[in-house]
């Protein structure tokens, strides 16, 4: 996490592609990094609609 962040403030990039709605993008730290598109659509789709 401190690597991204760091590429991130130095050069504009954390190391993964930009978030956006259609694809809704993520990345989740753990033991071992990894980028996956809307972990949680079930839980999300509860809040579809709602503002």
């Amino acid at each position: 996490m401190h690597a991204a962040r760091v590429s991130f403030a130095t050069a504009g990039d954390p190391g993964w592609s930009a978030y956006d709605a259609p694809q809704r993008t993520v990345r989740r730290f753990a033991a071992t990094a990894a980028t996956g598109r809307d972990p949680r659509p079930g839980l999300r789709s509860l809040w579809d609609g709602l503002r």
